[in-house]
């Protein structure tokens, strides 16, 4: 988190603005929204039907810089496509994009077993009883169809961090059985459409529980990432950022 100076008199100027308990934070950003308004800029947070490109954009690359600087290992985009070229740095599309942490993958629903989920538009939100939540809109997603690749041997690992970390809601069913399930970031004491604050939160206080239950699992279906591969991929992507336009 960046921290800025301001002299009293404009704190005090902030504090005209704020309504009782909020952050100096949330007030600085309600002022830049009506600026933004103003000149015609998009909006942080859009709070109803989806983010603009330019937004989506922004979103990939704070989330990839903030993973850079907290030498975290995880899996970005890996294949050449239109969405890599566009900024698009992790898995996913307008609607939604994946962060991966651990090998492991659903392949009847084309995303990893265990991930960061982020929704950037209303599209699939409606299925998670969330049409009216701010977006862009943070959770942890396990995912484990029946029928994917080694789902039978995964079961365990998913049901032990559902149980260890607690709060997972199921969105999907296949075959009478639950096979996806998202553990949302809301509530909390900055907006629930903070997603840097919110992947700050899963690094800190969840990842650590969800390694544990990997560590102690020995599942050969899910384990850590390689980091030299993971390392090849983001020194990749790195270099791509450094020659687009900002």
């Amino acid at each position: 988190m960046a921290t800025i100076n301001i002299s009293d008199r404009l704190y005090a100027r902030l504090g005209t603005y704020a309504a009782p308990f909020e952050q100096p934070e949330s007030v600085i950003e309600r002022v830049l929204n009506v600026y933004d308004n103003a000149m015609d800029k998009e909006s942080p947070v859009v709070v109803r039907g989806g983010l603009g490109k330019h937004r989506i954009q922004t979103v990939h690359d704070e989330l990839f810089q903030f993973l850079i600087d907290h030498q975290i290992v995880f899996m970005p985009r890996q294949n050449t496509s239109d969405r890599l070229n566009q900024g698009y740095w992790f898995n996913g599309n307008d609607d939604y994009l994946v962060i991966g942490f651990y090998t492991g993958n659903d392949n009847l629903n084309k995303t990893p077993n265990i991930f960061f989920h982020i929704y950037l538009s209303e599209k699939y939100l409606g299925r998670s009883n969330r049409q009216n939540s701010p977006l862009p809109l943070s959770s942890i997603q396990l995912s484990n169809t029946v029928g994917s690749s080694g789902w039978d041997k995964k079961e365990p690992v998913i049901s032990e961090i559902r149980k260890r970390l607690g709060g997972f809601e199921c969105n999907r069913i296949d075959s009478n059985k639950e096979s996806r399930w998202n553990r949302f970031y809301e509530n909390r004491s900055y907006n629930d459409a903070d997603y840097l604050n919110c992947i700050e939160e899963f690094m800190t206080k969840d990842k650590p529980i969800i390694d544990e239950v990997i560590r102690e699992a020995k599942n050969s279906e899910i384990g850590f990432l390689d980091r030299n591969k993971a390392d090849r991929k983001m020194n990749t992507i790195n270099r791509m950022r450094q020659c687009m336009p900002r």
